[in-house]
């Protein structure tokens, strides 16, 4: 066995929390609400299962970015993903082990100070771009932090690397060889943008009855009482007033644009990718016609079951057969995104990121 001198840090799964008390609660009859809110509620949900038993879209909802963007670390890709990890160059590099112990997976690096283990929470990502994983550790005043680790697999490349913004010396034990430790907040954060629901229970995540990824009721709300009425009782309270609320309500988790300065709002800022409605509503295409997400994106299919990248959506505006419209000035009819919509690489990152600005980018992807 390896030398055991560094800190052992035993996890326990059920230990996830939050570092404040959400104290509004909405019941299922108001007639607004706000998303990210609805995540904190104690009551009024629906067994997730249940929305497939009336609804076609729900058919193929598990299989979209959005349901898969939370998993247990113990489910069964998250579980043969880390085993790559153990297999990998930058795994044998820096000695990493997983193992498991009864329902746990135990995450372990080995220095010359000796070894330091964690149990390894949640899987975070849909795995479209890349995975990383996370656990919830409990600190000295009762609330609890997050446990980013260090080694993310990027789906380009089909390997691991050093997670995005992780430093490249590390202390020999402790938290900080395994990852980057954040506060309470941060970890409110985190989850509450790969969950449907957290179950705030005082300043703890009420772990039995979180529910991981982005489900249905996330955006519809808690739909307890739609269930058990038989359908009988609706609330169209979710639905959008305009477009500009639909574009806001996909980016309470994917950004909107005042949450950055004028400064970061330029073209040429490569990390405005990554943050598609931000891009989109700077956009001719966003400002002079009746363009949303959901023009080109149907949130209810996986992505390889929709047609995202077609001509078809800019063909409507920009049609050859229109004199009136403005056409490609290349002379083009096809292919749009290519230069219009590049994939454009963040900084100290293999991520790529779709360019939702639509233009001709001047600068290199």
């Amino acid at each position: 066995m390896n030398n055991q001198r560094g800190l052992s840090i035993l996890i326990p799964l059920g230990m996830l929390g939050l570092a404040f008390v959400v104290g509004n609660v909405f019941s299922e009859s108001d007639v607004r609400y706000s998303r990210t809110d609805a995540v904190f509620r104690h009551d009024g949900w629906a067994d997730s299962a249940s929305c497939g038993e009336c609804h076609e879209q729900a058919e193929e909802f598990d299989q979209t970015g959005h349901a898969q963007t939370l998993l247990p670390a113990t489910a069964p890709h998250s579980v043969q993903l880390l085993q790559m990890l153990e297999d990998s160059d930058i795994g044998q590099k820096q000695r990493v082990t997983i193992d498991a112990a009864g329902e746990q997976l135990l995450l372990a690096r080995t220095t010359e100070s000796g070894t330091t283990r964690a149990a390894v929470g949640w899987c975070v990502g849909s795995g479209t771009h890349a995975r990383t994983w996370v656990s919830i550790l409990p600190d000295s005043m009762g609330a609890t932090d997050l446990l980013e680790y260090r080694w993310t697999w990027f789906r380009d490349g089909q390997d691991f690397a050093v997670t995005p913004g992780h430093p490249d010396v590390v202390p020999p034990t402790g938290a900080g060889c395994l990852g980057l430790q954040f506060d309470g907040p941060r970890a409110v954060r985190c989850f509450s943008c790969h969950a449907t629901r957290l179950g705030t229970r005082e300043d703890r995540v009420d772990e039995a009855h979180l529910v991981a990824g982005v489900r249905c009721q996330r955006c519809h709300g808690p739909r307890g009482e739609h269930v058990a009425s038989g359908g009988e009782i609706t609330n169209d309270s979710w639905r959008f007033e305009d477009r500009e609320e639909s574009v806001r309500r996909c980016g309470q988790c994917h950004r909107n644009a005042e949450e950055f300065t004028a400064e970061e709002l330029r073209p040429n800022n490569t990390v405005l990718p990554r943050f598609q409605p931000v891009g989109l509503t700077q956009s001719s295409c966003y400002l002079l016609s009746e363009l949303s997400c959901t023009s080109c994106h149907d949130p209810h299919k996986p992505l390889s079951a929709q047609d995202s990248l077609g001509d078809w959506q800019c063909v409507q505006c920009h049609s050859p057969e229109h004199n009136s419209q403005t056409l490609c000035a290349a002379g083009h009819s096809a292919d749009c995104v290519r230069c219009h919509m590049p994939k454009v690489r963040q900084p100290d990152s293999p991520l790529k990121f779709t360019d939702h600005w639509i233009r001709i980018r001047k600068e290199a992807p």
